[in-house]
């Protein structure tokens, strides 16, 4: 029950949210679909392993039907955990891509102030970058990024 009401309350923050659309509050409704992205996508894997206990129950004795229900219920909860997690990784995405936005908005709010050593603009700065590492953080243990090399930059010798 105390799901329901938080996700009831995450859904209340969204709407509310969604009216304003500062970098901050895109961040914190990212925020939000980022946590009931998670939640989605850990349920279905419950679903994905129920129904795999489903398909491992068959036996010699169970009919073609019960099979067929089985690989239903298996293929049902695969194609709702493939969604899930897709728009678990969008939601990520769009939170990282605001944290960025938020840092690049302070960083030229800085950069104004032509009075300021680098060590004071550093200060100011230096919080403004957790938020931008963190979701960076979030988003690369999602992703594998793969660095490709060009072959042609290569020295032939």
């Amino acid at each position: 029950m105390s799901s329901l009401r938080v996700l009831s309350a995450a859904l209340a923050l969204g709407l509310a949210l969604a009216a304003c659309q500062s970098a901050e509050k895109k961040a914190a409704m990212d925020e939000v679909k980022v946590a009931r992205g998670v939640e989605a996508v850990c349920a279905a894997q419950a679903d994905v392993d129920d129904a795999v206990v489903a398909v491992n129950a068959l036996t010699a004795e169970s009919t073609v039907a019960e099979a067929e229900k089985a690989g239903e219920k298996l293929n049902n909860a695969l194609s709702a955990l493939n969604k899930a997690e897709d728009q678990l990784v969008k939601a990520e995405v769009k939170e990282y891509r605001d944290q960025v936005e938020i840092f690049r908005q302070a960083v030229n709010d800085v950069s104004k102030n032509k009075n300021l050593t680098l060590a004071e603009a550093a200060d100011q700065l230096k919080g403004k970058a957790a938020p931008v590492v963190a979701a960076r953080a979030q988003l690369a243990a999602t992703s594998v990024c793969v660095a490709v090399e060009d072959d042609s930059m290569k020295d032939p010798s």
